[in-house]
């Protein structure tokens, strides 16, 4: 999947490029070569092609019995017939096998096919369903992976997340010498349910040539770990029918304990239903985990991380955390996430209604759950329920419950809903100095990995800096237009260890003859670059662009010494009532922000076009303002655009010396 060898096709799946081999064709694993194979087809009618497990001889167990007895006497010995099936099951669980799906050839992976045809659940052995191959698609192409650390996988509940992760612990941990793999869950007791139902149970009902020999010591349902030893003390009798080779490798399960797996080494390892933990901090909990598939740099174990979206419990903001360092599409320069993962996400329209070809009709999912919808509209806490119980995109999968949230939950997950489906609503670049020359004019150059966001530049570049020269001076001449308000960062940790990052918005004030957006946030920065000074000039090449003032958090005074020393001033926005330019981070300021945010909400949040200030605005905590960087920048530029008393002192006076609300320049 991973590697894009001749012959091999593109199926891009999530953002992932995953290389499917030529029809009739599998990777061969042992010999690293392309080789032809059997199509798997259970009738020559194309209606009745589809997936059917593979079943072994009626006759089988006789045989494999009498190969036994004659193995006693000579250990070389081997039935040809069985001999020649078990080396063809091992070619498909390690290469995959292709299989004809009402008239079309289907590839699947090689643990897909062990998942299918082996690994027997509660209700017997899985159905093949399309969003499964895709699944495994997946999942092959981040085992292959040398940068990726495993996938995390978010689906809607009864969608076999937890036996698939069985599958995939189990199969590997099974054929792998002096491995270690490991299970977490949210509890010690769901953790031992996981071991029991998905890895236990499916192992006894495997077929003797894919069940290596394990210690039966305490019996044959291990109950803490399964270890693939010879039993030396007792059991012998129970393993006569089994090879005495020994791989020397363990299954076991631990506690949600933040280092429960600390100083081991695991080559696999499943961490279920990471978002109803609340026991620990799962970011604190995969970063210490993660280490344990690592060594010396190199990646050699995988993990699987998986979650229901239905009843998320706990710390919302720190799950999304884990979804966003996830993101594929986001790499550093070692070609690595954030978190070492990939995520992947099972949309509810595309897991109902399967045929009997494993497809479900997307169309008809869709509607019936916008139908659904519909009918629930009049009672907005149950349609929030209904919604993340069958998300249709991630953002739904991690709406905030009304009851948790300062705002309108409602309106906000409905715009955070609208703008996860539109495309080009935004468009990410740099402001640059014309010619590379600072203190000429500032453009916006559209850039895929750009600090902006914009959605309103000028059509015609000469309306864009509006400013005016004075001496060694600058001051911007477009203050009844636009307005902006920062965030700036310092160098404190917030309490889920990351940095404070930089915010900034620019906002259109009202304008009835403008083409532009009204009452809108048009410019968006949520970055935290190298140095300090970076971020400054960003904010100055911004405010340079629109021609506005820029209303700051006036705690850290950087932003304030490196305009002024570079003659911008000017560009800094005084309240009314302020010796000084800011505003202060104090909690009656925190109280302006939830009120200037509140009644925007409710009048304008169909303007908002920006993600990541509606997912922050839907977690916004007023008691505990630091993590919130958007919410508290969109704040502060609400406040600049309504130009609030900054004292509540001189709220109270009836008679304000209109005069004293402007600084005063000389003209000319």
């Amino acid at each position: 999947m991973y590697k894009k060898l001749k012959g091999h096709k593109k199926e891009t799946i999530q953002g992932l490029d995953c290389w499917v081999p030529p029809v009739g064709y599998v990777f061969n694993h042992f010999s690293n070569e392309i080789e032809e194979v059997e199509i798997i087809q259970r009738s020559a009618r194309k209606k009745d092609q589809y997936w059917e497990p593979i079943e072994l001889p009626i006759d089988w167990q006789k045989k494999r019995r009498s190969e036994m007895q004659r193995q006693q006497d000579d250990p070389e010995y081997f039935n040809p017939e069985l001999e020649s099936i078990r080396r063809r099951e091992w070619g498909r669980r390690m290469n995959g096998v292709w299989f004809m799906n009402n008239g079309e050839p289907t590839y699947i992976t090689g643990l897909h096919y062990y998942f299918l045809n082996y690994y027997q659940i509660d209700i017997g052995l899985p159905n093949y369903r399309e969003p499964d191959r895709k699944e495994f698609y997946f999942l092959q192409y981040c085992m292959e992976d040398p940068n990726c650390y495993g996938m995390l996988n978010v689906t809607r509940r009864r969608a076999g997340k937890t036996f698939k992760a069985g599958a995939f612990l189990l199969e590997g941990i099974s054929r792998m010498r002096r491995s270690n793999g490991g299970i977490q869950s949210k509890t010690n007791a769901d953790a031992k349910k996981v071991f029991r139902e998905a890895v236990v149970s499916p192992f006894r009902k495997l077929p003797d040539f894919f069940r290596p020999v394990f210690d039966t010591a305490k019996g044959v349902n291990p109950t803490s770990e399964l270890r693939f030893f010879k039993t030396v003390k007792k059991g012998r009798q129970a393993m006569e029918e089994f090879s005495s080779q020994e791989l020397e490798s363990t299954i076991d399960f631990k506690s949600s304990d933040v280092y429960a797996y600390d100083g081991y080494k695991l080559k696999r390892f499943v961490q279920d239903e990471v978002f109803k933990t609340v026991e620990v901090d799962i970011m604190e909990r995969w970063d210490a985990h993660k280490f344990c598939l690592d060594v010396d740099g190199k990646i050699i174990g995988k993990a699987l991380l998986t979650s229901t979206v239905e009843e998320i419990e706990g710390q919302m903001d720190v799950y999304r955390m884990l979804w966003e360092y996830s993101d594929q599409g986001k790499k550093n320069q070692n070609g690595r996430t954030k978190s070492g993962l990939y995520r992947y996400f099972t949309p509810a329209q595309e897991s109902l209604e399967y045929n009997e070809y494993g497809k479900c009709n997307v169309e008809s999912a869709t509607m019936y759950l916008l139908n659904e919808r519909e009918a629930l509209r009049s009672d907005q806490r149950q349609l929030s329920s209904f919604i993340r119980k069958f998300p249709m995109t991630p953002e739904e999968a991690f709406r905030i419950d009304a009851d948790r949230c300062l705002y309108d939950a409602v309106k906000l997950n409905d715009r955070l809903d609208y703008v996860s489906w539109q495309d080009n609503l935004v468009t990410a670049g740099n402001f640059e100095w014309v010619g590379g020359e600072r203190d000429t004019k500032v453009k916006f150059v559209p850039r895929a990995n750009g600090k902006f966001l914009v959605n309103y530049v000028f059509d015609n570049e000469e309306h864009s800096n509006k400013i005016e020269t004075r001496a060694t001076k600058k001051y911007p001449l477009n203050m009844l237009k636009f307005v902006a308000g920062c965030d700036p960062f310092d160098h404190n940790i917030t309490v889920d260890y990351r940095r404070s990052d930089g915010a900034a918005y620019v906002f259109a004030k009202y304008d009835a003859t403008a083409s532009h957006q009204n009452n809108s946030f048009i410019c968006q920065y949520i970055h935290r670059p190298p140095t300090a000074k970076i971020f400054y000039e960003d904010m100055l090449k911004m405010c340079v662009y629109y021609g506005c003032q820029m209303l700051f958090e006036d705690n850290k005074i950087g932003i304030q010494h490196y305009f002024e020393e570079r003659g911008y001033g000017a560009f800094l926005m005084y309240l009314p009532g302020s010796p000084k330019p800011g505003i202060s981070g104090s909690q009656k300021t925190h109280q302006q922000i939830a009120e200037v945010t509140e009644d925007y909400i409710v009048n304008h949040i169909d303007r908002v076009n920006f993600k990541e200030l509606l997912e922050d605005w839907l977690n916004f905590d007023i008691n505990n303002t630091t993590k919130f960087d958007a919410a508290m920048a969109a704040g502060y530029t609400l406040i600049a655009d309504k130009g609030l008393l900054k004292d509540a002192v001189m709220r109270k006076s009836r008679m304000i010396d209109v005069g004293s609300m402007f600084r005063k320049h000389k003209i000319g």
